[in-house]
């Protein structure tokens, strides 16, 4: 009784949206060959209801008027909050040099995605403006798009590959992890990545085309004559694909393992020096599994749908919806996780907005409350010393 109930309340609520997204007359911005942005976008030339034209919709309004702004901008700013803190003075280790990357990257991330939904509520009001908004501006999103997240899975992995050194060979992590490495490594990632998602700034182009029916030309997104053959497209698309995701996903899920496995040996010889790099290190495994779930359904549709939005289908399109915002909010969360698990960043933090003055004795002079507690935790030290992150 209570599973047909749930059934039909979700039956209910999608009707809802469907209904709402009509008769707001949402233009579909995803989907520029539909040559107009205004109009019944849920039915075909027949009039016909295309049930996976209208998933498409009821996706793009979920995701993108409820889900983006609810996840982008609260994340954004909790990115621009996490640079600041890890730019502190005792905040400056090997590990929170690529944390301070990887927020650089879920930022240019966010902000493309705040484009997208902002360009999503001018459509309601003015579509006409929206759409040349949109033909215009997504070739260039597409391409940050991908390098954003190529540069994250990669900054991810070797977040996870320093982590491993620092778990299991502590003694030789000490001169190979250093902090002028880290950012050497986090500067080959992003030109690295930029020089071969170049292809992807030609791979579509905006075209006049004339209507005959509305008797008007109009705008239109197109393949470039480089992606239209299909040698190069399959096969840089595969080899995309494959560097963007599947291997950094593989070595994240082997690293993973290892880190998890060293842990619960360090655990087992009860080695309380080593308590707050293990502290980290959990921490850190948050990090890499939450990577791992958010980034694992885009993988997937990338490697058995190619790696396109305007030229799929409505259903391939509308799943993308939700893999796309899995991504933002693997981008988003990073501060809140930072802010739980680790005591160091949630101080340092709270040092921002907070700086409580307390005596510091007869002496007269004043000191941060957060200080004192800092001067009494030994990780202060240990974290300058040894590189050990947050």
């Amino acid at each position: 009784m209570r599973t047909s109930i749930n059934a039909l309340l979700f039956n209910f609520v999608c009707c809802i949206c469907a209904d709402l997204t009509r008769a707001w007359k949402f233009p579909g911005i995803g989907y520029p060959h539909s040559g107009s942005m205004s109009g019944d976008n849920a039915t075909n030339g027949s009039g016909v209801v295309d049930p996976d034209k209208e998933f498409y919709e009821l996706a793009v309004f979920i995701n993108g008027e409820i889900l983006y702004p609810c996840i982008c901008i609260p994340g954004l700013l909790g990115n621009i909050l996490t640079l600041v803190v890890l730019s502190k003075a005792n905040m400056l280790s090997s590990t929170n040099a690529f944390l301070s990357a990887l927020a650089v990257s879920d930022m240019v991330s966010l902000i493309n995605d705040i484009i997208y939904f902002s360009v999503m509520v001018l459509s309601n009001s003015c579509p006409d403006i929206a759409y040349h908004i949109y033909v215009h501006f997504y070739p260039f999103a597409h391409f940050v798009f991908n390098i954003a997240n190529s540069v994250s899975s990669w900054l991810t992995v070797s977040v996870a590959i320093e982590r491993f050194l620092l778990v299991c060979f502590p003694a030789k992590s000490r001169t190979m992890c250093t902090r002028p490495r880290a950012i050497a490594g986090a500067v080959i990632i992003n030109v690295v990545m930029l020089t071969v998602s170049m292809p992807y700034a030609f791979r579509y182009k905006t075209v006049q085309v004339f209507d005959d029916l509305k008797n008007q030309t109009s705008l239109k997104l197109n393949l470039t004559s480089l992606w239209q053959g299909d040698t190069f497209s399959v096969y840089y698309s595969w080899s995309i694909n494959f560097l963007r995701c599947n291997i950094p996903l593989t070595l994240l899920i082997i690293l993973n393992a290892c880190i998890i496995k060293a842990l619960l040996k360090l655990r087992a010889k009860n080695r309380s020096r080593y308590i707050h790099r293990q502290k980290v290190t959990f921490m850190l495994v948050i990090i890499i599994m939450k990577f791992l779930l958010c980034t694992t359904p885009d993988a997937i549709l990338s490697t058995f749908y190619k790696y396109g939005y305007t030229e799929d289908n409505f259903k391939v399109r509308g799943i993308r919806e939700f893999t796309d915002m899995l991504l933002a909010f693997n981008a988003a969360t990073n501060f809140v996780v930072y802010c739980v698990l680790s005591m160091t960043f949630r101080m340092n933090c709270k040092k921002l907005f907070c700086h409580k003055e307390v005596p510091a004795g007869d002496g007269g002079d004043r000191r941060s409350v957060y200080k004192l507690l800092s001067d009494r935790s030994i990780f202060w030290k240990q974290n300058k010393k040894n590189s050990c992150g947050l």
